[in-house]
């Protein structure tokens, strides 16, 4: 079965598809950016003195230790799906169910073993939901429309960080309210996808035997694509910079900028509050670009856009790392954003395009999340670099990940001038 055969059973180009079809992208992006912002002052209140990123580090890096086969194990499992109710549906439902659960458990949470142990099972939870959930794109949207499915799964990303932000002042300081506030639009969301999305019967797409033993050639195999790899990596070198960029921007406001404020425009309270602003305006300047975007990327392609983005992101950075003044960053938050929304719009259908297998989709998508998650590794140990040369000299430790952040965000991006596959 032919991709365009499965899209012309089930796809709807209208902004009513996309918005719901897309919902449970708000709903991962609203969570993960509260939790961003909230769990790295959890974990500081239980660390000891001085090494707050070291273990918001390690915690972070024991969930993305597991992500890195979650969601290809999840979306391999839908591909052998032979419930009634869809490939992917029911995976989305359960994954749901399970945040509510965890997310419970993190409120709970008094120890760091038992903060490990609930951001792992957030993570666990998040994976069974959105491994599947990745392959609806390529599964359902045409080629020539899968600029505008990213743009708007780009702009329902942005839009959940603005209400996040919104959420996480009015709700500062009451920490049951915001778990309970992120568990509620996880299931509405849920809910709207697993209504609206209306899968292909299943004895149209699944070709091979459900029972079909594990076989490591078919972990293998999506591998052998060179463009594959080069996708990967350049969504996991751009995943690194905003991790690197967002684990530690609330200390760094913290221990490094501390004023908060432009004199007759705004003054800010706390750290968290600061961080949030600063986030707020990559949101708002993210989402204002991303549908637009989406039809750049059907127009003139994915990767000139893909590149652009890339030297736009690297260059507002800069000043980022280097001059540590809230006026200075509150600039920077708006042009980067702009950036990243751009970026946001092609990175989906990118490798939508490239996916060696339309019958493994779930778990080649699976696979590429990895690149999203993996790179949380990698950021956690961040946290033990930042602290080190911060005994050096105070704020230094920030300015060197801010710096190793922008060139992760220019190398990832110029890394699709090697894509064939894709225009």
């Amino acid at each position: 079965m032919k991709p365009s055969q499965a899209s012309s059973k089930s796809f709807s180009d209208t902004p009513a598809w996309y918005l719901c079809t897309s919902a449970f992208w708000f709903a991962t992006s609203f969570k993960w950016f509260i939790l961003f912002i909230l769990l790295p002052l959890q974990v500081g209140l239980l660390a000891k003195s001085g090494e707050a990123n070291q273990a918001w580090g390690q915690v972070v890096a024991l969930g993305a230790a597991w992500a890195m086969i979650g969601p290809a194990l999840f979306g391999w499992l839908s591909d052998r799906s032979t419930s009634r109710f869809g490939r992917r549906r029911p995976f989305i439902a359960i994954g749901a169910a399970m945040t509510v659960i965890a997310l419970a458990f993190l409120g709970a949470a008094n120890s760091l073993p038992l903060m490990m142990i609930g951001y792992l099972f957030l993570q666990v939870s998040d994976d069974v939901a959105t491994g599947p959930y990745a392959s609806v794109l390529p599964d359902l949207v045409p080629v020539a429309h899968r600029g505008k499915a990213s743009g708007i799964i780009g702009l329902l990303q942005l839009s959940a960080q603005i209400v996040a932000a919104v959420v996480g002042f009015l709700l500062s300081g009451n920490l049951l309210a915001v778990y309970a506030a992120i568990a509620g639009v996880n299931l509405i969301c849920g809910l709207i996808v697993v209504v609206s999305l209306k899968e292909p019967p299943r004895q149209q797409r699944v070709t091979s035997e459900p029972t079909a033993l594990f076989k490591l050639s078919d972990w293998i195999a999506p591998w052998k694509s060179a463009d594959f790899r080069y996708v990967w990596f350049s969504r996991a070198l751009v995943a690194l910079g905003f991790y690197i960029i967002t684990n530690y921007a609330v200390n760094y406001m913290k221990d490094v900028i501390k004023v908060f404020s432009i004199p007759g425009l705004v003054t800010l309270g706390d750290p968290m509050q600061a961080a949030i602003a600063v986030v707020l305006l990559m949101s708002i300047s993210g989402a204002a670009v991303s549908v637009a975007a989406g039809r750049w990327v059907d127009t003139i392609g994915r990767r000139k856009v893909t590149i652009w983005s890339g030297w736009a992101m690297f260059i507002t950075l800069i000043p980022f790392a280097l001059l540590p003044r809230f006026d200075v960053i509150l600039i920077v938050g708006l042009l980067f954003g702009a950036a990243y929304g751009v970026y946001m719009a092609s990175s989906v259908a990118l490798v939508a395009d490239v996916l060696p297998d339309a019958e493994s989709s779930g778990k080649d998508m699976g696979i590429w999340q990895a690149s999203v998650s993996s790179p949380q590794i990698v950021s956690g140990l961040c946290g033990v670099l930042v602290d080190a040369v911060n005994r050096q000299r105070t704020g230094l430790g920030y300015m060197v990940v801010f710096l190793i952040s922008a060139g992760a965000f220019l190398v990832g991006c110029q890394l699709v001038r090697r894509v064939k596959g894709s225009r």
